[in-house]
């Protein structure tokens, strides 16, 4: 229903047709997104490679130029945007992961899939706003607190996780790329820890210090406070603006 609704969307893929649990879509010859981020294992797990990591010269675990690091970025955005702007009706995406998103057949385009989880939020007419919605807590590595902690959820669910999928972007690791371990990462999110980003990344270029700066919003613990998708948007917007300026 989802991506049927939203087919005529640019970021995210084309559906041709459907019978009972199948579909039809476009083919996306290179995959999802996840192997180019994070081409490796993601993982720093020993001592050792923490502290090469600290004092070695700064180098991203991937090879994306950082101006591609902005533009991919921002279409992921994108695609959240299509989903909360929904003109029917703001919709969640609730599984807001690398591997979500595919690689079109340009290699430089990123399209959103798998809606499997995906929340119809309801309007209350009297307090003017969407209905907050219950999922049963949550699984995986990629989740926001409130997921975690089975609190009642809103769209800025997929805000917090976008935020992870920027900060893999960024630096070619998964967000506490110290630990392999689901449950303790889990508590660590709900302890309010925010993954650790190397402060080199601002200095290292334009485009890389806009993604620190959104990452760090994005992860805020208290959904209120993390900006809305379109702020997201809005924000990527302007720093490609002004990073293309600045060649």
């Amino acid at each position: 229903m989802v991506a049927d609704r939203l087919t005529s969307s640019p970021r995210i893929y084309d559906i041709y047709g459907f019978c009972g649990m199948a579909i039809m879509s476009e083919y996306f010859p290179y995959g999802d997104y996840e192997d180019v981020a994070v081409p490796g294992t993601g993982y720093l797990l020993t001592t050792k490679e923490q502290i090469e990591q600290q004092e070695n010269e700064l180098t991203p675990y991937n090879d994306i130029e950082s101006i591609d690091k902005l533009r991919i970025s921002l279409q992921m955005a994108e695609a959240l945007a299509d989903l909360h702007g929904d003109p029917n009706g703001a919709i969640v995406h609730q599984d807001v992961q690398l591997s979500q998103y595919l690689l079109s057949s340009d290699g430089k385009t990123v399209k959103l899939n798998d809606f499997n989880r995906a929340e119809f939020m309801l309007w209350d007419d009297n307090k003017g706003t969407y209905c907050k919605y219950g999922e049963g807590g949550g699984n995986g590595n990629w989740r926001s607190p409130e997921e975690y902690l089975n609190n009642n959820l809103d769209e800025k669910v997929d805000v917090f996780s976008l935020g992870n999928n920027l900060y893999s972007i960024l630096t070619g690791l998964w967000v506490f790329y110290d630990e392999d371990n689901d449950t303790k990462m889990q508590q660590r999110v709900m302890d309010g820890e925010k993954a650790y980003i190397d402060p080199r990344y601002k200095e290292r270029s334009l485009a890389e210090s806009k993604l620190v700066y959104i990452i760090d919003q994005c992860h805020e613990f208290a959904p209120e406070k993390r900006p809305s998708i379109f702020e997201v948007v809005e924000f990527l917007r302007e720093a490609m603006k002004e990073v293309n300026d600045d060649i």
